[in-house]
């Protein structure tokens, strides 16, 4: 009889642990990845474990965020430079109405080509590319189109901006020059910026 009980005692013992062993979410594994699962739950468990915790999926969001935003600026400080060398490389280059070539170029002209260096296309005159702009969001950026109404209504005159209030441009009495936003006869005509491509 004690025999008999001593068996079905051991039974219920072994049913137990077997029991628990299955409730378990740790059951069968190594004391370091329950410590790890742990760790991932209570970041001060670290103070005693030695094991940090998992940085949780909107801390990475983040981080992957700041990463892209990262390298999406120096793409675009990238492309504002080679612009802006375009620009300037033809400085000089001389006034030609209706140009728009190496030879010469007409203000929109001059505009529309060193765009389609960058594998941008934009229309032929002033007045088209203004329209096929859109608003400055954040203010006036390098790369930015200036425009100006000189000799009829409307946006009759355009340039590149190039930052710190200057911008180039095809004039006609002078070629592809650098000159002042705050110039008296530019500020007087200046009727605003208009933005052709993400930059910034």
């Amino acid at each position: 009889m004690r025999y008999l009980l001593a068996s079905a005692a051991l039974a219920l013992i072994l049913a137990g642990s077997s029991a628990f062993a299955q409730a378990s979410p740790t059951a069968g594994v190594s004391s370091a990845s329950r410590a790890a699962a742990l760790a991932e739950n209570s970041p001060d468990v670290y103070q005693w474990t030695g094991i940090a915790p998992r940085p949780a999926a909107h801390a990475v969001k983040h981080r992957d965020i700041a990463k892209f935003a990262s390298r999406l600026f120096a793409r675009s400080a990238r492309i504002a430079n080679t612009l802006t060398r375009s620009a300037l490389r033809f400085l000089g280059t001389p006034y030609v109405f209706g140009g728009t070539s190496g030879y010469g170029f007409d203000c929109s002209g001059y505009v529309q080509h060193v765009y389609a260096m960058l594998g941008v296309h934009l229309p032929r005159t002033a007045d088209a590319q203004y329209y096929a702009g859109s608003r400055t969001v954040g203010g006036i950026k390098t790369g930015d189109l200036v425009f100006f109404q000189t000799y009829e209504p409307g946006p009759s005159h355009v340039g590149i901006y190039l930052g710190n209030g200057h911008f180039a441009h095809a004039s006609s009495s002078h070629g592809v020059m650098v000159s002042s936003l705050s110039d008296s006869y530019w500020s007087a005509r200046y009727i605003g910026a208009k933005r052709v491509m993400s930059l910034h």
